[in-house]
């Protein structure tokens, strides 16, 4: 498989104990049933993990592991991969996270994980979110972090109202400091249950990425399994590197950029054909400005490596510039690569500020990787992985669109 569809699943799980044989059954069916890449479990409560211990809960490719140790009958962290997907290549292991920086056996992709199990006691917060800041000059590239972070971002995180807005905002505090991007759960709102009749459910366990996470694996979802067993619903997070495409017609700004756009598409906007009343005229000559629009852009396309092309050519004459004077023709050519990646840098810049929908800051304000993690988070967040139709789950795209057309046309 090519880099560009390559597919790595992740499961997070706080097991809360791994100490019952019976318990360990449970757990081993639940994670060989969605073949994983990288299980993350938290609260193991396991002071030491032999092999044979290890064989009890974990599916039989997965060999290699780390972990952190249980202090007495609470903590315990342990991340273990399938080594056929991944070569582990360092570790850090600290009080509340375990790090893991892998690569990939058949491609050059390679990212860090954090697992996380945060204190459940709120005195040591603060001393965790700290401990979160201590590891970034650690890490290089793309990272991901999920667990059980024992934190609310807000009141709608639970679903009662006792929510402590001080401690909501030094999580939120800490999340922007670091530049952190939450992975959305497509399919429910809370992920831990007190299991009373009259349950507390808050959301506790989350994933989140950093900006060069999110650009490596755009088409990434978390969802979840059953919760079999533990009080903790079980996260499972696709990371996927192909980058989603879509038919639909959207105009783009960076278009605007281009001094030949309006004087083409102008004259189709002001000759369409006119019809009887206001709607109908708009509608034609937004008709016809699309088509016109689409078949500029086809002719107008900028290959995908201009800016590294023109980098590379303003680079070579600065170079020879330097031992020998540049002719006419080589000095015009740098100076037109110099127009050209300017105009270049402008467009990916305003084409990306449009898909991330973040109107508080000017394009030039951030670079275009800020406005691709927002708009790969925006992708996300809009994504619909099941419905529910008369209490059938149907997960399957072209299943989810006969089924919202039959449901459709039987209202209408």
């Amino acid at each position: 498989m090519n880099q560009n569809g390559r597919v790595f699943k992740l499961v997070s799980w706080n097991v809360r104990g791994l100490g019952d044989d019976s318990k360990c059954d449970v757990v081993r069916d639940a994670l060989c049933s969605d073949r994983a890449t990288v299980i993350c479990l938290q609260e193991t409560k396991l002071h030491s993990t032999s092999p044979a211990k290890a064989k009890s809960f974990l599916p039989s490719n997965f060999r290699n592991l780390h972990c952190v140790d249980a202090r007495g009958s609470r903590g315990g962290i342990l991340t273990a991969w399938d080594d056929n997907s991944l070569t582990l290549h360092s570790f850090i292991t600290r009080k509340h996270t375990l790090t893991t920086v892998f690569s990939s056996t058949i491609t050059n992709l390679s990212f860090t994980i954090t697992n996380v199990y945060a204190p459940s006691d709120h005195r040591d917060s603060a001393s965790f979110l700290e401990d979160l800041h201590e590891l970034v000059p650690k890490i290089n590239g793309a990272w991901v972090i999920a667990g059980d972070f024992n934190l609310v971002r807000s009141s709608d995180d639970k679903n009662n109202d006792r929510f402590d807005h001080n401690l909501a905002s030094h999580f939120n505090d800490t999340i922007n400091s670091l530049a952190l991007l939450e992975l959305p759960l497509l399919d429910r709102l809370f992920t831990w249950s007190n299991c009373r009749n009259s349950p507390t459910l808050a959301r506790l366990d989350r994933v989140f990425f950093n900006n060069s996470m999110s650009t490596t694996f755009p088409n990434s979802s978390l969802t979840s399994i059953t919760r079999t067993t533990s009080d903790h619903v079980p996260l499972v997070i696709t990371l996927s590197t192909s980058i989603p495409k879509t038919n639909t017609f959207r105009f783009e700004n960076s278009w605007l950029a281009q001094l030949d756009f309006l004087p083409t598409v102008l004259p189709a906007w002001n000759g369409a054909p006119r019809v009887s009343d206001a709607a109908g005229d708009l509608v034609s000559s937004l008709k016809t400005s699309r088509y016109a629009s689409k078949v500029w852009s086809r002719g107008k396309k900028a290959p995908p490596h201009i800016i590294q092309n023109c980098k590379f050519i303003i680079a070579f004459f600065d170079l020879h510039e330097e031992y020998r004077a540049l002719s006419a023709g080589e000095s015009y050519l740098r100076f037109a690569c110099t127009d050209r990646l300017q105009l270049a840098v402008r467009e990916r810049a305003a084409y990306w500020k449009q898909r991330g929908k973040f109107r508080a800051i000017r394009e030039a304000d951030a670079n275009t990787a800020f406005h691709h993690a927002h708009a790969t988070a925006r992708f996300r967040k809009n994504q619909i992985k099941t419905l529910m139709i008369d209490g059938c789950e149907i997960a399957a795209h072209d299943a989810k669109a006969e089924a919202l057309t039959s449901y459709f046309s039987s209202i209408l």
